[in-house]
């Protein structure tokens, strides 16, 4: 619903030049956690179940420059936000559909959990394993309205359990899931979109590869992943259904690309022989 929100908001500027580019700008990134002002006796507490039974979980806010780190690049990551170091222009009528986005780190949990075993020379080895857990909530903010359309949050988590493991190791290796998830996000909100211009290859009475007019001009590379939809006007109104998939093979120019067609192949090719309009929308 949101995501519907934000495409809204930004559909007048979109109709102007398609798959404009818009621009995020970092606001706030604070660390908060409920646990961070722990009491003396519940501290102590954890300490004495940590010896009981070999786990222990504390917040670790010295990895929130990690955590930055990887948030600013999933809001550099997609299709068609940019992160901007200018300032934003609060109320500028120029800034439509450019978005402020402040950063909450809410849960930094580091846990590890010790465990022995003994070959069968009778020696008891030890060995710890490290997980850390991080959760984050960001708010994007309309630069010229100044109303918030969406506060998406998002969880990963990393372990490290090598010879050289550590806490650090542990959040380091859950960084990349967090950089996807904001990006896929992002991606999904304001996707690309473009058109199939001609059928390629076939085999048999199946659609194997197409032409879409989306090439390096508009941010398009190989290995992106797009819906087929057929568009029909119902009333006034756009009706689209999806009728396949397709993944751009090679980007051929600054607007076309040629696409594999991964599903739907059929009805690809009998909507592109009936002269059908096929919107491409990215996934």
């Amino acid at each position: 619903m949101l995501a519907a929100l934000i495409s809204c908001a930004i559909s007048v500027s979109a109709q102007v030049e398609r798959n404009q580019v818009y621009s995020i700008y970092l606001g706030e990134v604070r660390y908060s956690n409920p646990t961070e002002n722990m009491s003396s006796t519940n501290a102590l507490g954890q300490i004495m179940r940590a010896a009981a039974t070999g786990k222990a979980t504390v917040q670790a806010p010295e990895f929130q420059e990690m955590v930055k780190t990887a948030v600013v690049r999933g809001l550099s990551n997609s299709y068609r936000y940019r992160l901007s170091e200018r300032q934003a222009q609060f109320g500028d009528e120029s800034e439509t559909g450019n978005f402020v986005a402040d950063v909450n780190i809410t849960n930094l949990a580091a846990s590890s959990e010790t465990s022995s075993v003994k070959d069968k020379n009778g020696r008891t080895h030890i060995s710890i394993k490290y997980k850390g857990d991080v959760d984050v909530s960001i708010t994007l903010t309309d630069v010229v309205s100044g109303d918030v359309f969406a506060t998406p949050a998002f969880s990963t988590s990393g372990t490290s359990s090598s010879i050289n493991a550590s806490q650090e190791e542990a959040f380091r290796s859950g960084m990349g899931a967090l950089v996807n998830r904001i990006s896929t996000w992002l991606n999904r909100t304001l996707p690309l979109q473009a058109n199939i211009i001609e059928g390629n290859a076939v085999k048999k009475d199946k659609q194997k590869t197409v032409y879409i007019d989306l090439g390096n001009r508009e941010g398009a590379y190989a290995g992106i992943h797009f819906g087929v939809y057929t568009v029909k006007m119902v009333a006034g109104r756009e009706a689209r259904q999806q009728i396949g998939k397709l993944k751009i093979e090679s980007v051929q120019g600054e607007d076309i690309s040629l696409c594999k067609v991964q599903s739907g192949g059929k009805d690809i090719k009998k909507a592109i022989e009936a002269g059908e309009q096929l919107l491409v929308i990215s996934q």
